[in-house]
């Protein structure tokens, strides 16, 4: 079936990513599969945005992000998940995960209510299923616990 499957994981939501990662979880049980996380952190290279961003700050949004994504994969996931922080658009970056790691499933949430986050439903679920070269499961109504 699957051997490689990518969960894209929103830190701020950390609920709504542990029911899409639980259903990915139980994917890759069935068929013996790999779990990765991907982060996706915005990116500060608009012109106008980097000249007010500082390196200093840079670094200590990356360490912030980086240390939730950690603390998500210790509480929600099973040890032999790991996972990779990206710097960009998250739906680019999430099909360059996929594609690197050669993920033959990505496992996304898509909420058309758009009270959460846009950057891991709405728009960016719709690019990831239209471009990505492996299968996407775009997963609906969530239940957190």
């Amino acid at each position: 079936m699957f051997k490689k499957i990518l969960v894209p994981v929103d830190v701020d939501y950390p609920e709504t990513a542990a029911a899409v990662y639980k259903k990915a979880a139980t994917l890759a049980k069935i068929s013996n599969a790999e779990v990765k996380l991907v982060g996706v952190m915005p990116g500060f290279s608009m012109p106008i945005v980097a000249a007010y961003i500082t390196e200093e700050l840079r670094q200590k949004t990356a360490d912030n992000y980086i240390g939730a994504l950690k603390a998500f994969k210790q509480k929600y996931c099973d040890a032999s998940v790991y996972f990779e922080v990206r710097t960009g658009k998250n739906w680019e970056e999430i099909i360059k995960a996929a594609d690197d790691w050669g993920a033959d499933l990505i496992v996304v949430y898509h909420n058309r209510r758009r009270d959460i986050n846009e950057a891991f439903s709405g728009s960016c679920s719709s690019r990831v299923a239209e471009h990505a070269k492996c299968s996407v499961l775009r997963l609906r109504q969530v239940m957190p616990g």
